[in-house]
């Protein structure tokens, strides 16, 4: 945390806002990359179409050394449009890519996105008018889940449920407001003079621990659905359950690192996934602990049936065989991943 935010915070006071200095700020939009050959071709031009004047927006995507000829689409794209640069991440570490894009960026505001998103026309637009009009450092907005296969839009549909990841809302959140944390933020490139950079010692998720750290230098973060970024999910189940999985690791690294960031629902799946499985190595032994594990089955079982038929109407009942297996797999994984992260060494 920088010298300054820091005794304001220990002195009760607020820092002093950071304004921008004009109506249409220099943009650099950081993208770190890694085997996205059918990916980043589109993200780099949902960014080009912008209603953001496009003398105003650089793009850099760093390259975690590609082997699947990413690399090649960027230059390609470089050597016409030159606004859009391609860097190199030889840690081949998302948040040491992150910082690669950071300091070589020449905007007054830095977005962070994923390689495998594409935004809405006015995304940029919409970042800078919420960030001046609310006189905060920091804004997000909503992920719409796109999918090119029956499994991806279903997988998609869970993610946006709040039964699927209640502990980000900016998935399905529909009322604007002050929040912890957004996706694929946009910065005033002063917090990193005042804060420091994304943390690239330890295995963490590291855009939430950042955010952590803005509020803690005072400062407020800001969410609006009209800040639209359209993500592609993971095409089968299979993927789904790596990524939750090293969702929980990440997630609990962050509270190991900041304890205050802990909430009661980051720890709803680890207590649910460790109750179940000792619970059922007792039932073996005692019936008191076969009864709480039959217990547990059912309640979950009711829940994970309202939560299937819930999100089903709200979409479209033909994902409804898919719904289900999806929210196992995010429950199962995600708590399963926090409890193995308790014990996991930290280091990236």
């Amino acid at each position: 945390m920088g010298i300054v935010a820091e005794e304001k915070v220990k002195s009760g006071k607020q820092p002093d806002p950071l304004k921008l200095s004009s109506e249409t700020p220099l943009v650099s939009v950081v993208i770190p990359m890694f085997n996205e050959r059918q990916n980043i071709r589109l993200c780099i031009e949902s960014l080009l179409a912008q209603t953001y004047p496009a003398d105003r927006i650089e793009v850099l995507v760093v390259d975690g050394m590609s082997t699947d000829g990413s690399d090649a689409v960027v230059r390609e794209i470089a050597a016409q449009r030159p606004n859009v640069r391609l860097l190199q991440n030889p840690r081949r570490k998302t948040p040491a890519g992150l910082n690669v894009g950071v300091r070589a960026a020449k905007g007054e505001v830095i977005i962070i996105l994923g390689a495998h998103t594409r935004v809405k026309e006015d995304f940029i637009e919409k970042n800078i008018r919420y960030m001046r009009e609310m006189n905060v450092p920091c804004v997000g907005g909503t992920q719409i889940n796109q999918g090119d296969t029956y499994i991806q839009q279903a997988i998609g549909i869970a993610m946006a449920s709040p039964f699927g990841i209640s502990s980000a809302p900016y998935r399905y959140r529909k009322r604007a407001g002050f929040v912890d944390t957004v996706v694929y933020a946009a910065y005033h490139r002063a917090l990193f003079d005042q804060i420091g950079y994304f943390d690239e010692d330890k295995l963490i998720s590291e855009d939430a621990e950042f955010n952590w750290r803005i509020r803690k230098a005072g400062y407020r973060i800001y969410f609006t659905p009209e800040i639209v970024t359209y993500y592609f999910p993971r095409k089968n189940l299979l993927r789904l359950a790596r990524q939750f999985f090293r969702y929980g690791i990440l997630r609990v690294n962050v509270v190991k690192k900041h304890i205050d960031a802990l909430k009661l629902l980051h720890l709803v799946p680890a207590l649910f996934v460790f109750t179940l499985v000792t619970s059922g190595v007792f039932s073996l032994f005692l019936p008191v602990a076969r009864s709480i594990f039959l217990l547990i089955l059912l309640t979950y079982g009711v829940f994970l049936a309202i939560a299937t038929l819930w999100t089903a109407r709200g979409r479209n009942w033909k994902y409804l065989p898919i719904l289900p297996i999806a929210f196992v797999t995010m429950h199962w994984c995600f708590g399963a991943g926090f409890l193995v992260g308790l014990f996991k060494s930290q280091q990236a």
